[in-house]
């Protein structure tokens, strides 16, 4: 079971993406669209297929729905929805996943954002999902705050329904003591202690790049301690000393991390690999609007 830093983005809510939907509509066709409007009369009717080019993970149910609602209410064109797989669900290449009826200039200029969004999310799910599976057993995925403006939920979602667990969703979640916290608080000990002061509640996570830094880290009983940038060996070493001395403390590592490098951990867990890859690398996912 995936134990999530805080309340998991299993959901989306119209609040978590109503600007970023509004700005998607409005920027595309600020005047309308002349190519369709010109070709086509405004009874005309039509049926499109959403078809993945390539095999990956679903996620796109709650955003699509949020589009075509919003989309109604900003321009008039009714659309409507099919939708064949839930969030989370795998597909193969040429599968039907999604059909959009009703009016074909609607369709028309709806048809990149509502490409846009589900490329996106299922490109980040997919590359998660990718990620869960070489990382193997004890091992968790993890997102970061490596996230487009505005996007923060949305990827997060993405996360979720790929597979990965929930890191903290913004830095009022929880308190994260970096390198530069510690350069200008001077020590680990008086960062932590200055939160532990004023926040007494507030879930603490202390980062070390050096194994001797590990015992004034451990001192501060922190909720997380991060190792960052740290080789194979060092992890195993770092995960076995705090294991020894906590077993409530736990473990998570960043610094580049990909799927291909995680079979250098895999008899290090149980841990955490902290990876903004998967939100800022992945690529949008192949997925074509096809006229019926």
């Amino acid at each position: 079971m995936r134990q999530h830093y805080t309340h998991p983005v299993d959901q989306l809510s119209l609040e978590d993406c109503q600007a970023l939907i509004d700005l998607a509509i409005l920027e595309d066709a600020p005047n309308g669209d002349p190519t369709t409007e010109a070709i086509f009369a405004e009874e005309k009717q039509a049926r499109a297929s959403l078809i993945p080019r390539e095999p990956g993970v679903f996620c796109g149910n709650t955003i699509a729905q949020h589009l075509l609602n919003r989309y109604r209410r900003l321009t008039d064109y009714s659309v409507e929805l099919q939708s064949y797989l839930a969030d989370g669900e795998t597909f193969e290449k040429g599968q039907e996943l999604m059909s959009l009826s009703g009016s074909l200039r609607g369709i028309l200029r709806l048809e990149r954002p509502f490409l846009n969004f589900l490329q996106y999310l299922s490109g980040i799910s997919t590359t998660v999902r990718r990620a869960v599976d070489a990382a193997g057993d004890g091992i968790e995925i993890l997102d970061t705050r490596k996230t487009l403006p505005g996007y923060r939920k949305l990827a997060k979602y993405a996360v979720y329904c790929g597979g990965g667990t929930n890191h903290r969703i913004h830095l009022s979640d929880m308190a994260m003591i970096k390198d530069n916290h510690v350069e200008a608080a001077g020590s680990i000990e008086a960062a932590a202690q200055s939160i532990r002061q004023k926040f007494p509640q507030l879930p603490v996570e202390i980062e070390i790049d050096r194994l001797d830094q590990l015992d004034e880290a451990l001192k501060q009983s922190p909720d997380v301690i991060l190792l960052d940038n740290m080789n194979g060996e060092q992890i195993r070493k770092a995960a076995e000393r705090i294991r020894t001395q906590s077993d409530k403390t736990r473990i998570e590592v960043s610094g580049g991390w990909t799927p291909e490098m995680l079979a250098e951990i895999k008899d290090a867990g149980p841990l955490g690999v902290s990876m903004g890859y998967i939100t800022h690398t992945t690529r949008f996912l192949d997925l074509s609007l096809e006229i019926q």
